[in-house]
């Protein structure tokens, strides 16, 4: 490999926070045979869903096969060599990562949830939460109430929730508490839906969620029976953020920076060494560029355009 390509991934691998493999590229390009299989993170589904329809439009003899099993499957999928790409939402990757080959095409906020039933909600949405007292309550302090936080000492205990697949979700938030993922403890649920599911049946409860199922993108409301927990990030038990009033307005906050940076990551594809065949290459150049004009409207943040172009000058090595 020459020092100017060597350079290049080296400064891709900077700007994604991936790691690249070693190992050439094989020198032809094949051609692949039967359908692009897609496994992976709940929270790159249904963005990877929207890209296959449209890619579909002007490529009509593509096939893919797409599935939502979580991060850590997916990786474990590809590894196996039953998919082709894993969607990744975790940024925490596995001892075998430098056997990947790894692009960033998305990035997602992670919020916190509660049940639009809480009667605290008045309180929440003037105080917000600070990051001691939600790092209280995912790490399995028994003294923590909604009544306590919001002057009723002593009623109403929080219900914190958790996910208890591999979900980036838990990775993210877990580094904003300054934890691990298994220092988190709650009552455990499997995906999205079932997090909002019971949060939503439960007054008390407080969970998490990738920021793009909490609305609905179609009407741009958030989804209903939960509501997202403001932060007070200034830890003074006051609220001082207005963006959480709507979904364009959190999503804005988001993506300019004003929204915690410590619960926003990189949603990647990732496939066994550098993708060899015409269709993957095809399909990933397409997303890097004309794919990317959906990511915003889908309720993503876009990746910079200095990480697209390193990583498609990467596919053309």
């Amino acid at each position: 490999m020459n020092s100017k390509v060597f350079k290049l991934l080296l400064l891709a691998s900077a700007l994604s926070g991936y790691v690249q493999p070693s190992g050439e590229r094989p020198a032809a390009i094949t051609r692949h045979e039967g359908p692009v299989r897609i496994s992976g993170a709940y929270a790159l589904y249904p963005l990877l869903s929207l890209w296959v329809t449209e890619y579909q439009k002007s490529h009509p003899g593509a096939e893919f096969e797409l599935t939502a099993k979580g991060s850590g499957v997916g990786l474990n999928d590809l590894v196996a060599g039953r998919i082709d790409l894993a969607m990744v939402s975790s940024e925490t990757l596995p001892a075998f990562d430098s056997l990947l080959w790894m692009t960033p095409v998305a990035r997602i906020g992670v919020v916190l949830i509660t049940s639009s039933q809480n009667p605290y909600l008045p309180q929440i949405k003037e105080r917000g939460l600070t990051r001691s007292k939600l790092a209280m309550t995912f790490t399995a302090d028994p003294s923590q109430t909604w009544g306590e936080w919001f002057g009723n000492p002593g009623s109403d205990p929080v219900h914190p929730i958790v996910r208890n697949d591999s979900s980036g979700a838990t990775d993210q938030l877990a580094r904003f508490l300054w934890q691990v993922p298994s220092d988190l403890t709650g009552i455990g649920v499997t995906g999205e839906d079932a997090m909002i599911a019971a949060v939503r049946d439960d007054p008390f409860a407080l969970g998490y969620c990738n920021f793009i199922y909490a609305f609905d993108p179609a009407s741009k409301q958030f989804t209903e029976g939960i509501v997202i927990v403001p932060l007070d990030r200034e830890q003074k038990g006051q609220r001082i953020d207005s963006y959480y009033d709507s979904v364009p307005s959190l999503q804005r906050a988001m993506w300019s920076g004003k929204y915690p940076a410590g619960l926003i990551r990189n949603l990647g594809l990732a496939s066994m060494g550098k993708p060899a065949s015409r269709e993957i290459v095809e399909f990933l150049q397409w997303v890097l560029q004309d794919g990317q004009r959906l990511v915003a409207r889908e309720g993503y943040i876009e990746v910079p355009s200095s990480q697209i172009r390193c990583r498609l000058e990467s596919l053309k090595q």
